[in-house]
């Protein structure tokens, strides 16, 4: 093969992936060769002309195969950016949604206005996959937080381990294997804060979701039964056991779920405010309840 300029492989990879009819095809195929060649946007940018030789073609072009038959981007470099932090993914754990950022977003917040920065607060992660919710929250939560991060997957566990040992927080972080909040029961210590972005799709439209979704990321983490909301029902049940008598609770919810989450944890008679708060979409995407 004759050798060929980043440009060009630029634009075989962008085209091969048009032809497939994938989504932000240019987009990807720059990824690709950055993966690759292990740049980021600048540098690739300013070595267009560079070549590009016959064994880094044959890496891109594997990548944008792979990609083209519908295997997800981060599964393929095993990488996801979330909140700022880098964070390693595989097939064991669902890959972290931008949307989820805000649910940290609001815990942080919220929390500050709760309790003094010097308060040790305990915070569970309850279905923590790739650890993404714990960590971050590990990374930017105050010094005497602790976390407990739950995940019925031992392979999931070790993913998230892996994370917090890769931002620095692994000593903060306990890593329970269980089912929901079976592991918080066993231990007997009561929880400042719950956090939990559940499995929330109904089971007869996990079948409707995108190729990359359904074929590849752990259907553990998608499938939330028969109307979508079998975690929230057992989550709810669940809190009294769990949460201090001062308590924070922040869910991921799916799409028309918030006003029914939101009406359970008010049922509950624990809590004297609960909100709402929308995504970027505006889709109300998070339910966060506070108990004073």
């Amino acid at each position: 093969m004759s050798t060929m300029k980043i440009r060009e492989a630029l634009q075989k990879a962008s085209r091969f992936l048009q032809e497939k009819q994938i989504e932000d095809a240019l987009f990807l195929a720059e990824y690709a060769i950055r993966y690759v060649l292990g740049w980021d946007r600048t540098r690739l940018f300013s070595n267009m002309s560079q070549e590009l030789g016959d064994a880094e073609w044959e890496k891109v072009r594997e990548v944008i195969e792979r990609r083209a038959a519908g295997e997800p981007m981060q599964y393929i470099t095993g990488e996801q950016e979330f909140y700022g932090l880098d964070f390693i993914v595989n097939p064991s754990v669902l890959i972290p949604r931008p949307e989820t950022e805000l649910l940290v977003e609001e815990i942080l917040n919220q929390a500050k206005e709760l309790w003094p920065a010097s308060a040790p607060l305990l915070v569970a992660d309850i279905g923590t996959g790739s650890g993404a919710i714990a960590v971050t929250l590990a990374v930017h939560g105050n010094n005497n937080w602790t976390y407990r991060a739950v995940d019925i997957a031992q392979e999931s566990l070790n993913t998230a381990k892996r994370n917090a040992e890769r931002h620095g927080v692994a000593e903060k972080i306990a890593f329970l294997q269980g089912d929901l909040l079976a592991p918080l029961l066993d231990g007997q210590r009561k929880v400042d804060i719950l956090v939990s972005n559940p499995p929330y799709i109904p089971s007869h439209d996990v079948t409707e979701l995108d190729t990359q979704v359904k074929d590849h990321e752990p259907l553990r983490a998608l499938d939330g039964g028969e109307d979508g909301f079998d975690f929230y029902r057992r989550l709810v049940a669940g809190l009294p056991a769990v949460l201090k008598e001062k308590a924070l609770v922040g869910w991921e919810v799916g799409i028309h779920q918030a006003d029914t989450v939101c009406r359970w944890l008010e049922d509950t008679g624990l809590f004297e405010r609960v909100n709402i708060v929308k995504d970027l979409a505006g889709i109300p995407r998070h339910v966060l309840a506070v108990r004073k």
